[in-house]
């Protein structure tokens, strides 16, 4: 299994490289990659999860999910203790610690989650990501946003800086929220709207790890050598926080898939969020872009050992 594993990695690298050379050879710009975003995240993804729903509801994958998601809630809290504390240990005074926190805090799960966990373990393990995502779905647009804003006063314009419900309602957390009671109640889809989801959502995978490489061939790469606070960040994002939540994860007596799909969604590289809020509110938008674009580049390397360290446990 593990050659497979490695394999199916592999695969999803490989996609992004073909974003990487589109974006050198001038086939495809920085602005193609925000428009495909936009549709991935609204459109594509709210796809993604929904698609995992069509199932018979079944009691034993939904107690399976919901080890998930109480291992989800478990590690972002442990995260937010961290987060916490972390800009202290590193010395930083300035706004910059809110981009930290929320590096540290709130993992690319969304989509890479999907995309790596499905090359690893196969879609029928989507069901739980989907449920490991949603604390993320509800930190990243409301206490993430406080946590970035409150350092440097900076509203953005007319945006907030309390915290407000809307942030809690997102596409893909109401994607989540019909599927399960689709699941829940097994009700029937029609065949040719089943379909047209499924192909949607299975567009998904392949057209994000295009975009992740088309971003990365974007960056400065001296630019983001230029923060040594940086490093530490996306170490801590990459393998300190997935260590801690295998070690928490494994004391509380979760194995095999559950504990796979857990600490490879908590290894997942920093949010995009991470730097498109932080140019939104105009606060460290320099630092934020070099966690993000260092921890997609790094992670590359970090998820294929982290998938070869659990298969060794």
């Amino acid at each position: 299994m593990g050659a497979q594993v490695i394999s199916q990695v592999l695969v999803l690298f490989i996609l992004m490289a073909v974003g990487f050379l589109s974006a050198k050879l001038k086939i495809t710009t920085k602005e193609a990659a925000g428009y495909f975003s936009s549709i991935c995240i609204k459109i594509m993804l709210p796809c993604l999860i929904l698609s995992s729903f069509f199932r018979p509801f079944d009691r034993e994958l939904l107690q399976g999910a919901g080890v998930v998601l109480v291992a989800a809630f478990a590690v972002y809290a442990f995260g937010i203790l961290l987060a916490w504390v972390y800009p202290y240990l590193l010395g930083m005074k300035g706004p910059e610690r809110g981009v930290h926190r929320y590096a540290l805090i709130v993992p690319n799960s969304g989509l890479i989650g999907f995309a790596v966990v499905e090359g690893v373990l196969g879609p029928l393990y989507l069901f739980h990501v989907s449920f490991f995502n949603v604390p993320m779905g509800l930190l990243a647009f409301s206490v993430g946003i406080w946590l970035i804003t409150k350092e440097s006063g900076n509203s953005g314009g007319n945006a907030p800086l309390t915290l407000s419900w809307k942030y809690f309602v997102n596409a893909p957390i109401v994607a989540t929220v019909i599927g399960f009671a689709l699941f829940f109640f097994s009700v029937p889809v029609p065949a040719p709207l089943e379909q047209s989801i499924r192909l949607l959502g299975g567009i998904t995978t392949p057209l994000f790890m295009v975009i992740i490489g088309i971003t990365i061939a974007q960056a400065n790469i001296k630019r983001l050598l230029g923060h040594w606070r940086v490093y530490i960040t996306v170490a801590a994002r990459l393998l300190g926080i997935p260590a801690l939540a295998g070690f928490l994860c494994y004391l509380a007596g979760v194995r095999d898939a559950l504990l796979i799909v857990t600490v490879l969604l908590t290894a997942m590289p920093a949010a995009t969020t991470t730097s498109v809020l932080a140019a939104m509110y105009d606060v460290a938008v320099e630092e934020a872009s070099a966690i993000v674009i260092l921890s997609t580049i790094l992670c590359a390397l970090t998820i294929p050992l982290t998938v070869i360290l659990l298969q060794n446990l």
